[in-house]
């Protein structure tokens, strides 16, 4: 058994891993074993013996029928995790003031973010240039590719034994007590008393957007990116 998680960031990936990895008995490949994320990579770490058998490892892959016919040839599992965009968005926002405090930022266009207030105009900027569309469309193309198990946040939040018993039953059926175990194991706070897990944990709520984002960001979201939220099953507001 071989799990691969492939999602946009700030969606869930870390919470479904370990619920997925302890379901199944599954070891986390280690950050520093992990191959960079695209086709090429990941197929030379394959062929190189990194994807063990009885491993589970999340990265945010773009999806490509290609990429899909090379995780499948393994064979592995794949599963992609959906999440409410503004709530993803605001999830994103904390992490890179973490990160920024931490010394910890890399190198991309979201760095830009860091150190300064939700409402800045530097960060109503980033939005109304549509560069978030990244992060949605990337959603979008795993939510429609048929090639992997969806889960959604909101359902794990709301009904976690019916959300992983549906994901289950496409990936290999196991007993609801293997479910339930993992759901108790995993809970947010277990999660953040977990060594290194703590900053990868913040609220892992629902609707926390709603106590953040102004009316200037929900106008741009609905001009930039309400075409990808329909498309992924949530309310533009």
């Amino acid at each position: 058994m071989r799990i691969l998680i492939a999602a946009p960031p700030k969606t869930g990936n870390m919470w479904l891993k370990c619920m997925l990895g302890l379901i199944y008995d599954l070891k986390w490949v280690k950050n520093a074993e992990l191959p960079l994320p695209e086709l090429t990579a990941f197929k030379e770490w394959v062929d190189n013996g990194g994807f063990r058998d009885g491993t589970i490892f999340h990265q945010h892959y773009r999806y490509s029928d290609e990429f899909c016919r090379a995780v499948e040839a393994v064979p592995a599992h794949l599963v992609t995790i959906i999440r409410d965009p503004y709530d993803a968005f605001v999830s994103s926002y904390f992490t890179i003031q973490q990160r920024a405090a931490d010394n910890n930022l890399g190198r991309s266009k979201s760095t830009v973010l860091a150190g300064k207030p939700l409402h800045h105009p530097d960060v109503l900027t980033y939005l109304e240039n549509g560069v978030y569309r990244g992060n949605l469309r990337r959603a979008d193309e795993w939510l429609h590719s048929g090639r992997a198990v969806v889960l959604r946040y909101e359902d794990l939040t709301h009904d976690p034994m019916g959300a992983l018993a549906r994901a289950t039953d496409q990936i290999a059926a196991v007993a609801p007590e293997r479910i339930a175990r993992a759901i108790e194991e995993c809970s947010a706070e277990n999660m953040r008393q977990r060594r290194g897990m703590a900053k990868h944990v913040r609220k892992a709520t629902v609707g926390d957007s709603k106590n953040h984002l102004g009316e200037e960001h929900f106008r741009i979201f609905r001009e930039r990116y309400g075409d990808l939220i329909r498309r992924l099953g949530y309310e533009v507001r």
